[in-house]
Formats: structure tokens, sequence, C-alpha cells
């Protein structure tokens, strides 16, 4: 957990949240991106750990992302997200950030992602890198990143 400037970054630990994060999950990805038709719920959400960005003066999930373990030591984050108001570069980077350090506590060797392409650029600003050429992912463009596990 860490908190910047009144939001707190942590892992899901409530029912509320865990909803709330849910919730802003469907309103990007279902409602305004349209990458899913009816929900963007999967079989990787039930094991997965969800990180939230929470407004401590509130208490509302106002960012989220999900990691999961996929083989052995190899983990893969996705569907990160932030409300409207909170797009601003600063919850996605420090979801990004704690994410790193959470997988890489549970011994985490690769940490990949499939990126939008408008979104390469911040990652690459957080130190992931490219892996191979676009491919379509959910019907869409996406790149394969994975995360410099040698920083923090």
């Amino acid at each position: 957990m860490k908190k910047i400037g009144g939001i707190v970054f942590k892992i899901a630990e409530t029912q509320k949240e865990l909803e709330e994060y849910f919730r802003l999950r469907y309103e990007v990805f279902v409602r305004e991106q349209g990458i899913f038709k009816e929900t963007d719920v999967d079989e990787y959400d039930k094991d997965a750990l969800h990180i939230v960005a929470v407004e401590e003066s509130t208490g509302n999930v106002v960012g989220g992302v999900r990691c999961y373990r996929k083989d052995n030591n190899t983990w893969f984050g996705g569907r990160l997200s932030a409300a409207p108001g909170y797009r601003n570069g600063r919850v996605g980077s420090n979801l990004v950030k704690l994410a790193v350090q959470v997988v890489k506590s549970r011994g985490c060797k690769e940490f990949l992602a499939y990126i939008q392409p408008q979104n390469v650029r911040f990652f690459e600003r957080l130190g992931w890198r490219a892996v191979g050429e676009p491919v379509l992912y959910h019907g869409r463009p996406h790149q394969l990143m994975r995360a410099n596990l040698d920083s923090d």
C-alpha cells in the first residue's frame, strides 16, 4: 500500500472495492471503448490480484489494474483503468508501479501486458519495452509489452 496525494494505492480488500473496480472496468472497456460487448470479466479475474486506487476522502475507487499468474513465474497485467477526472497519468502510473512491486514480491520473473497503441508511450516512460509486433487482442491492435523488473 502507498498513499500519494490523497489517493491510496493497494490490493483490493473489501467487496465494495472489488465491486467499484469491476463497475469502473465495465464503464471503460464495455461502455466507453466498446472492446467487450457485455462484460470484460473473464476466467482470470477469479484468481487475479486487483489493485485499486481509492480516494481517501470519499472511499471511492478511482482506478484499478489486475494482475494474474499465467504460468510458473510469468504474470500478466491488464484492465488498467481510471475514472474520468483521474486520467492525468498519476493514478495510472502509480497503479502500474505498485503492480510491478506486488508481482515481484510474489516471485514474478516476467511481467507482461497487452497495451493499446495509444498507451504504449505511457508504458515506455515507466520502463516497459515492446515485445515483437502489434497483434490483435480482443479484435483490436495491442502491443505486447514487458516490464523492467530490475527497477522499482
